[in-house]
Protein backbone atom coordinates (compact mmCIF):
# COMPACT_ATOMS: atom_id res chain seq x y z
CA UNK A 1 0.00 0.00 0.00
CA UNK A 2 1.34 3.44 -0.86
CA UNK A 3 0.56 6.62 0.96
CA UNK A 4 -0.79 9.26 -1.38
CA UNK A 5 1.00 12.46 -2.11
CA UNK A 6 -0.58 15.72 -1.09
CA UNK A 7 -3.07 17.49 -3.36
CA UNK A 8 -0.26 19.50 -5.00
CA UNK A 9 1.67 16.34 -5.83
CA UNK A 10 4.29 16.89 -3.12
CA UNK A 11 5.33 14.11 -0.77
CA UNK A 12 3.27 13.40 2.31
CA UNK A 13 5.03 12.92 5.65
CA UNK A 14 4.28 9.19 5.59
CA UNK A 15 5.68 8.90 2.06
CA UNK A 16 8.83 10.78 3.02
CA UNK A 17 9.27 8.55 6.07
CA UNK A 18 9.01 5.45 3.88
CA UNK A 19 11.50 6.85 1.34
CA UNK A 20 14.05 7.85 3.98
CA UNK A 21 13.78 4.52 5.76
CA UNK A 22 14.08 2.60 2.49
CA UNK A 23 17.10 4.63 1.36
CA UNK A 24 19.16 4.21 4.56
CA UNK A 25 22.53 2.94 3.36
CA UNK A 26 21.89 4.16 -0.20
CA UNK A 27 24.87 6.24 -1.32
CA UNK A 28 22.76 8.58 -3.48
CA UNK A 29 21.49 10.73 -0.61
CA UNK A 30 23.33 10.84 2.69
CA UNK A 31 20.55 11.24 5.25
CA UNK A 32 21.66 11.97 8.81
CA UNK A 33 22.23 8.85 10.91
CA UNK A 34 19.05 8.95 12.98
CA UNK A 35 16.20 7.17 14.64
CA UNK A 36 13.08 8.47 12.91
CA UNK A 37 9.56 8.48 14.32
CA UNK A 38 6.50 9.22 12.21
CA UNK A 39 3.81 11.38 13.84
CA UNK A 40 1.24 11.22 11.08
CA UNK A 41 -1.46 13.02 13.11
CA UNK A 42 0.77 16.12 13.30
CA UNK A 43 2.32 15.66 9.84
CA UNK A 44 5.74 15.45 11.47
CA UNK A 45 8.85 13.31 11.43
CA UNK A 46 10.93 13.35 14.61
CA UNK A 47 14.63 12.64 14.15
CA UNK A 48 17.08 11.74 16.90
CA UNK A 49 20.25 12.65 15.03
CA UNK A 50 23.12 10.43 16.12
CA UNK A 51 25.39 12.33 13.70
CA UNK A 52 24.79 15.44 15.80
CA UNK A 53 25.04 14.14 19.37
CA UNK A 54 21.46 12.76 19.48
CA UNK A 55 20.05 16.16 18.64
CA UNK A 56 16.27 16.09 18.31
CA UNK A 57 14.93 17.65 15.11
CA UNK A 58 11.39 17.78 13.77
CA UNK A 59 10.43 18.00 10.12
CA UNK A 60 6.83 19.13 9.74
CA UNK A 61 4.66 19.37 6.64
CA UNK A 62 2.09 22.11 6.26
CA UNK A 63 0.01 22.99 3.22
CA UNK A 64 2.81 24.65 1.26
CA UNK A 65 6.05 24.01 3.11
CA UNK A 66 8.33 21.79 5.11
CA UNK A 67 9.77 23.18 8.36
CA UNK A 68 12.84 21.64 10.00
CA UNK A 69 13.31 22.77 13.59
CA UNK A 70 15.50 21.87 16.54
CA UNK A 71 15.71 23.43 20.00
CA UNK A 72 19.10 24.74 21.03
CA UNK A 73 18.82 26.08 24.57
CA UNK A 74 16.25 27.65 26.89
CA UNK A 75 16.39 31.45 26.64
CA UNK A 76 16.43 31.84 30.42
CA UNK A 77 19.67 29.83 30.64
CA UNK A 78 21.57 32.39 28.55
CA UNK A 79 23.55 34.93 30.57
CA UNK A 80 23.13 37.91 28.23
CA UNK A 81 20.29 37.47 25.75
CA UNK A 82 20.57 41.01 24.40
CA UNK A 83 24.18 40.51 23.35
CA UNK A 84 23.48 37.00 22.00
CA UNK A 85 20.55 38.27 19.97
CA UNK A 86 22.76 40.98 18.48
CA UNK A 87 25.46 38.44 17.61
CA UNK A 88 22.91 36.07 16.05
CA UNK A 89 21.33 38.80 13.96
CA UNK A 90 24.72 39.99 12.73
CA UNK A 91 25.93 36.46 11.97
CA UNK A 92 22.66 35.24 10.44
CA UNK A 93 24.12 35.09 6.97
CA UNK A 94 26.95 32.90 8.27
CA UNK A 95 24.46 30.08 8.97
CA UNK A 96 23.72 28.83 5.46
CA UNK A 97 20.22 27.47 4.77
CA UNK A 98 19.09 27.89 8.39
CA UNK A 99 17.78 30.59 10.68
CA UNK A 100 17.67 31.07 14.43
CA UNK A 101 14.59 32.16 16.32
CA UNK A 102 12.77 31.86 19.62
CA UNK A 103 9.83 29.47 20.05
CA UNK A 104 7.78 28.68 23.14
CA UNK A 105 7.52 25.02 24.19
CA UNK A 106 5.52 24.16 27.31
CA UNK A 107 5.41 27.82 28.44
CA UNK A 108 9.21 28.20 28.17
CA UNK A 109 11.09 30.10 25.44
CA UNK A 110 13.86 28.32 23.54
CA UNK A 111 16.34 29.38 20.93
CA UNK A 112 15.77 27.15 17.90
CA UNK A 113 17.44 26.58 14.57
CA UNK A 114 15.01 26.18 11.72
CA UNK A 115 14.82 25.98 7.98
CA UNK A 116 11.91 26.20 5.57
CA UNK A 117 11.42 24.55 2.20
CA UNK A 118 8.70 24.60 -0.41
CA UNK A 119 6.24 21.74 0.00
CA UNK A 120 7.23 20.26 -3.33
CA UNK A 121 10.98 20.28 -2.61
CA UNK A 122 13.08 17.42 -3.92
CA UNK A 123 14.47 14.76 -1.61
CA UNK A 124 18.00 16.14 -2.02
CA UNK A 125 16.84 19.55 -0.78
CA UNK A 126 15.07 18.05 2.22
CA UNK A 127 18.14 15.98 3.06
CA UNK A 128 20.40 19.05 2.80
CA UNK A 129 18.02 21.08 5.00
CA UNK A 130 18.17 18.50 7.78
CA UNK A 131 21.97 18.69 7.79
CA UNK A 132 21.98 22.50 7.55
CA UNK A 133 19.52 22.96 10.41
CA UNK A 134 21.36 20.50 12.65
CA UNK A 135 24.73 22.10 11.82
CA UNK A 136 23.38 25.58 12.59
CA UNK A 137 22.02 24.35 15.92
CA UNK A 138 25.43 22.89 16.81
CA UNK A 139 27.22 26.11 15.84
CA UNK A 140 24.87 28.27 17.89
CA UNK A 141 25.05 25.88 20.85
CA UNK A 142 28.84 26.11 20.75
CA UNK A 143 28.68 29.91 20.58
CA UNK A 144 26.34 30.02 23.58
CA UNK A 145 28.43 27.53 25.55
CA UNK A 146 31.66 29.46 24.94
CA UNK A 147 30.38 33.01 25.45
CA UNK A 148 26.89 33.13 26.99
CA UNK A 149 26.49 30.41 29.62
Amino acid sequence: MTTPSTADGALSVAELHRLITASQGDETLVWPDADITLDEANQTLVFELRDYGNLSLTLSRSDNEWIAMTPIVAVDSVSNTTELNDVLLRQGLALPLASVGIVTFDARDYYVAYGQLFGDSKLASICAELHATASAAMEVAELIHEHFS
